[in-house]
């Protein structure tokens, strides 16, 4: 399957109505997905959903640190109540593989066991309707002109592929792809010139390596969210720390008559346009977004894929001199009949556009070792924590030269490459 975000975008889980669950057999995963695409659709009440959660058989062990979890995240009494029972009755089941509701208000189980039902502290109180207000229309005009301070740039994506055949999340390794990936006067160009370690030429779409791929994570993603013809839907959701950076996070929702984004399956040429929904993390002082989650709702079941979603995470990253927010990681999960698929992309050696770029580029087709899980994980933060010493700007650019040739996104023949290094 291809995901391709020019065009289209695969997002996450299928959220039917809460009687259609009813009867169903899930796992814990399925069941915390359920819950909380309920809470953040706000179409039912905690009674309604406490009622689809009495009917849900569970094939694993509910552990008392994924009801916390999802308690923090806005479970009511009456689904907490619906869920401990779910726990009760499932007491002598195995635990999920992994975490499934990793929560900043709690602390891993281990095993499944060790986690009372108490969470660690009290989240942090939002900030008033009037500051939210503030804050949601500061991240909303530093999307809308992110791209006004960027300069011309090229990066390498890596793509590390993982699939479960069982459609499970027992993943193995099924390829790496690199990328030549290139910004210039608001367009993104992508060009893989290396596919499991051997050069090539070819293109996202016609890379045959066995798992997902995707584009448009540098700005194509954040606009839409913000673009007023979408209609988006913004509430508070919580407070986090991320980098040690103090976040203010945002829930949206965008309808399937505002959304512009296509669900596509390659294999079978079906296309539908889905309703999403996500998170937004931004600074609160001066509107940067550091992170973008994305879920699609109302997937038909007849439809070959039922489940993507992403998280885009950006950091500071140096080019010429200056410090600019640009992409740092994604993570892509999809589902598609009895297969699941998930990428771990990374975008590393960032360099200011050069007229000699093409040339002088590194197309060694050796992928560089991943970034340790700490730059993308959430903590806890407070309302009144102290701002950071180091936050990013719009900086003041002078207009970008348009280059006259050569074409810097026209991968060079394979005569200009250098060499493979030798076995």
């Amino acid at each position: 399957m291809i995901l391709n975000m020019w065009v289209r975008f695969c997002l996450s889980f299928l959220v039917a109505s809460i009687l259609l669950w009813a009867q169903t057999q899930m796992n814990v995963e399925q069941l915390a997905d359920f819950v909380r695409s309920e809470l953040a659709l706000k179409q039912h009440s905690d009674k309604q959903i406490a009622a689809g959660v009495r009917g849900i058989q569970l094939s694993e062990k509910l552990t008392d640190k994924t009801i916390i979890d999802l308690q923090a995240q806005g479970a009511g009494q009456k689904t907490v109540e619906a869920l401990k029972a779910l726990r009760d009755q499932t007491a002598n089941m195995k635990p999920p593989t992994h975490d499934v509701t990793a929560s900043p208000e709690t602390t891993p189980d281990q095993q499944g066991e060790g986690t009372s039902l108490t969470p660690k502290a009290p989240p942090a109180p939002p900030p008033s309707e009037a500051k939210q207000h503030e804050i949601l229309e500061s991240i909303r005009q530093y999307a809308l002109t992110y791209t006004k301070g960027l300069p011309n740039f090229f990066c390498v994506e890596v793509t590390r592929q993982f699939v479960d055949p069982n459609g499970g999340q027992s993943y193995r390794s099924s390829g790496t792809i690199l990328a030549k990936v290139g910004y210039n006067e608001g367009q993104e160009h992508y060009n893989v010139y290396s596919v499991n370690g051997k050069l090539t030429e070819t293109t996202m779409d016609d890379v045959k390596s066995g798992g997902a791929t995707s584009t448009g994570e540098f700005y194509s993603l954040m606009k839409t969210i913000f673009d007023p013809v979408s209609e988006p839907e913004f509430h508070w959701d919580h407070w986090a720390k991320l980098r040690d950076r103090r976040m203010a996070i945002f829930n949206y929702f965008i309808d399937s008559g505002h959304s512009i984004w296509y669900l596509e399956d390659k294999n079978s040429g079906q296309r539908i346009k889905t309703a999403y929904k996500g998170l937004i993390y931004g600074d609160p002082e001066t509107g940067e977004i550091d992170r973008i989650s994305f879920e699609a709702v109302d997937i038909p079941k007849s439809f070959p894929i039922s489940k993507t979603s992403e998280i885009l995470d950006y950091d500071l990253v140096a080019i010429s001199g200056q410090k600019f927010m640009l992409p740092l990681s994604a993570k892509l999960w999809m589902k598609g009949g009895r297969e699941s698929s998930k990428n771990e992309i990374e975008f590393r050696m960032y360099r200011k556009y050069e007229a000699d770029s093409f040339i002088k580029y590194n197309l060694d087709p050796n992928a560089p070792e991943p970034l340790p899980e700490s730059k993308t994980q959430e903590t806890p933060g407070a309302s009144d924590q102290a701002k950071p010493a180091e936050t990013s700007k719009p900086a003041e650019q002078t207009p970008a030269q348009q280059p006259k040739k050569p074409n810097p996104f026209i991968l060079p023949t394979t005569a200009d490459l250098p060499p493979p290094p030798p076995k």
